[in-house]
């Protein structure tokens, strides 16, 4: 058995259903969400992408051989080309936001944690430590979509409709379906001490992302002193 069938499946619909019934989420199924906080949403996402991207090119970094460099390229050039670039461009146009107000935006607090998470673990470990932190953020949205375009009543052509409807097209399905392969074969030999410590990395970025959807976009949270960064 593999680690993502054995281990990680169960956590991942775990995680699902706590994300799935946060105001947050419900509010953008319903079609409910304020256009303000969706917007906020956006920029705070757009900001993490580029870190996101950071943190692939590590594990690109500590590649070896052409094939497993390919990969990770893979990885790097479709999270920057395609994610980044989506927030940037239709996403940014959907709702309404400049790109002087992406590139601007502050960073909000739960957000830089979750990247210096994402980011140490790239740096210390392996490529399978690198995977497990950032393993989260694509599969979790898969299995989401997945869930949640059955029960959304919107119009195909709603904005908060193609925002569920983006995580289950045949694109995003496949780079999931590559990176689940890659966990299986970078955790296949790891037992004891090593897969612990590898489920444990993993869990803590499914918490990350319920600390975002259960309270940061919510609440649009920032940081206590928000007052003293630059404008």
């Amino acid at each position: 058995m593999k680690i993502y069938e054995e281990h990680l499946l169960d956590m991942i619909k775990k995680t699902c259903a706590a994300l799935e019934a946060t105001e947050q989420m419900q509010e953008i199924l319903r079609g409910e969400m304020p256009l303000e906080r969706f917007r906020w949403q956006i920029r705070q996402n757009y900001q993490y992408l580029m870190e996101y991207t950071k943190c692939w090119a590590v594990g690109l970094s500590k590649a070896q051989g052409f094939e497993e460099m390919e990969r990770w390229y893979g990885i790097v050039k479709s999270t920057f080309e395609g994610t980044v670039a989506y927030n940037r461009s239709f996403w940014a146009e959907e709702a309404g936001i400049s790109l002087e107000e992406l590139e601007n935006t502050t960073m909000a607090e739960k957000k830089r944690s979750y990247t210096a998470h994402e980011l140490a673990r790239a740096y210390e470990g392996d490529l399978a430590c690198c995977m497990m932190a950032l393993f989260p953020c694509n599969v979790l949205y898969m299995h989401m979509g997945f869930d949640l375009l059955p029960q959304c009543r919107l119009a195909p052509d709603n904005m908060y409709y193609k925002w569920i409807e983006y995580y289950t097209l045949p694109e995003y399905v496949a780079k999931c379906e590559r990176e689940i392969a890659m966990v299986n074969e970078l955790c296949e030999n790891k037992s004891g001490r090593e897969l612990r410590r590898l489920l444990e990395i993993f869990a803590v970025g499914c918490n990350y992302e319920l600390l975002q959807w259960r309270d940061m976009y919510y609440r649009m949270e920032t940081w206590p002193l928000e007052e003293i960064f630059p404008k």
